[in-house]
């Protein structure tokens, strides 16, 4: 990991309207912010814990650049994939709010990324100078969350049906929708889809072949093409 000072990224100002929680800021009014906030610059390496789980949280983390994978660690080391961040989005907003509450997620760098910490404190009590942009940084916030909640429970309606082709066909349904388009990446390796499913990894991967063997898909690496894609929609 390597710090910064927001003085040595001017960059990171045109880069952050780029960002959910600063939708609606202008880029002089982000750099005051962020200078109000005190706010700090980081860069990690892929494979770098951006955060690890057990650990009190009072901070945001708001990605500027790259993307990191959300895991959860068993007590003899194995990991599965939760979630993913990509650019423009942000890690510990529910968990800052209650810091007694310590996360049980570890947060992953998948590339090089560039996050910015924001205290959440910051952002709840009031500084006249910015009272507008404050404003507006809480509403954007509160929209952050509940996107994250419908997330939730969309993972939830995946792993909640029975077969390993039928999850993989909301999966893929909903990439579909969110993408406007039968053809895709996906932010997973096949181990991480596995997980994410909460789905035995060689059985996924031989539902998949299958798959493509029925006509339904066709794939290489984590770029996949709905062919049939009217199944994916009945």
């Amino acid at each position: 990991m390597v710090k910064g000072c927001l003085h040595d990224y001017a960059q990171i100002y045109r880069h952050s309207q780029k960002n959910d929680l600063f939708t609606g800021i202008c880029t002089e009014n982000i750099g005051k912010i962020l200078e109000y906030f005190d706010a700090s610059v980081c860069e990690f390496n892929e494979g770098e814990y951006i955060f690890r789980s057990k650990h009190e949280l009072n901070r945001i983390a708001v990605f500027i650049d790259g993307s990191a994978n959300i895991i959860n660690e068993d007590f003899l080391g194995n990991s599965t994939a939760f979630s993913h961040i990509g650019k423009g989005g942000i890690f510990g907003e529910v968990h800052s709010l209650l810091p007694y509450d310590m996360p049980t997620v570890s947060v992953i760098a998948t590339c090089p990324t560039t996050v910015i910490f924001i205290d959440i404190d910051c952002i709840l009590s009031p500084v006249p100078e910015i009272s507008d942009c404050q404003s507006q940084l809480r509403s954007n916030l509160m929209r952050i969350m509940a996107k994250k909640l419908l997330n939730n429970a969309r993972k939830l309606e995946h792993i909640s049906r029975r077969s390993t082709r039928q999850k993989l066909l909301s999966y893929f349904t909903e990439q579909m929708n969110r993408h406007q388009s039968p053809a895709f990446d996906i932010p997973f390796t096949r181990q991480q889809l596995a997980d994410y499913l909460a789905v035995d990894r060689s059985a996924m991967s031989s539902e998949l072949s299958r798959m493509q063997k029925d006509g339904l898909i066709k794939y290489n690496l984590n770029h996949f093409e709905l062919i049939s894609y009217e199944e994916f929609v009945s």
